[in-house]
């Protein structure tokens, strides 16, 4: 069944570090499950994990049972974690303003802003001084919230527009995009205020341009003076880096938080790689 419907990307692990896993960290979306196991500080990565969902039906198993035998096959869904983190990445959410944000409000304004014709048991965080609403499969969300009592999920945006803010590596630029499975997530902040962000299907290397120009242009950002940083399972000479260098001058990409430093075949990794995944444990509290 594996081989089937799901396509393992990358499992690394680091033999040598024997301490105990103490941690999970998982980002799920409708294309892919990325986890990691570490210790309880989440800064000794010992397993990281990518599996991609290919597009072809399951037969009659729901997207819920799906992740449920990922989970389930590579024995994450069995052992106790004392820390849990989850991030669903999806484009069925909105950002509101705190002032804006009574709880039958977000349901109107998720419903406009993502197309939904019945918005039920909305998620909300704080970020900023702007509530962060998104639905995500009901099924799942239940699943997860059983098998990890303990755990704490949130939107990937949520996560990523935090440390847009925090990271050194984000802190002086203007610009963050983040390259997933068939998703992109642009943020754009102006001083110390959020300016923009959203998730975008892509298909293929001409779409996120035009998603990344379309959003610059609309926010009269100019080419010349913005920084962009970059996450993403992409090579820093990939074609589609090439692309955007053209019309963007400063290009860079992130870096992890010092205190996060893999090992042994994890150290092989590039730095912009997993960002979310390895870093999300920095934005709960």
């Amino acid at each position: 069944m594996l081989g089937e419907y799901y396509k393992e990307r990358l499992i690394l692990t680091d033999k040598a570090n024997v301490k105990e896993a103490n941690s999970l960290s998982l980002v799920i979306s409708h294309n892919s499950l990325l986890f990691a196991i570490s210790d309880k500080n989440f800064k000794n990565i010992q397993q990281l994990g990518h599996v991609e969902l290919l597009n072809t039906g399951g037969g009659d198993k729901t997207f819920a049972e799906k992740i449920a035998f990922l989970l389930n096959n590579y024995q994450l869904a069995q052992k106790k974690f004392e820390k849990i983190i989850i991030s669903i990445l999806s484009k069925d959410f909105t950002i509101v303003p705190e002032a804006f944000s009574n709880s039958g409000d977000m349901k109107e304004f998720l419903a406009f802003s993502s197309g939904l014709t019945e918005v039920k048991n909305p998620l909300v965080h704080s970020i900023k001084n702007v509530k962060f609403c998104y639905v995500f499969d009901p099924e799942l969300i239940q699943y997860l919230e059983r098998t990890y009592t303990q755990a704490i999920i949130k939107h990937a945006g949520a996560i990523n527009t935090d440390l847009f803010f925090s990271n050194h590596s984000l802190i002086n630029c203007n610009l963050f995009l983040a390259i997933n499975d068939g998703l992109i997530e642009i943020a754009a902040k102006e001083k110390n205020e959020l300016l923009f962000y959203n998730v975008f299907n892509y298909e293929n290397n001409e779409d996120v341009l035009y998603y990344l120009l379309f959003m610059m242009e609309q926010f009269n950002l100019n080419p010349l003076q913005i920084k962009l940083v970059i996450s993403g399972q992409v090579q820093t000479n990939d074609p589609l880096i090439l692309s955007i260098k053209k019309y963007i001058k400063q290009v860079s990409f992130v870096v992890h938080h010092s205190e996060i430093k893999p090992e042994g075949e994890l150290s092989k990794l590039p730095q912009h790689h997993y960002f979310t995944l390895l870093n999300q444990h920095l934005c709960v509290s």
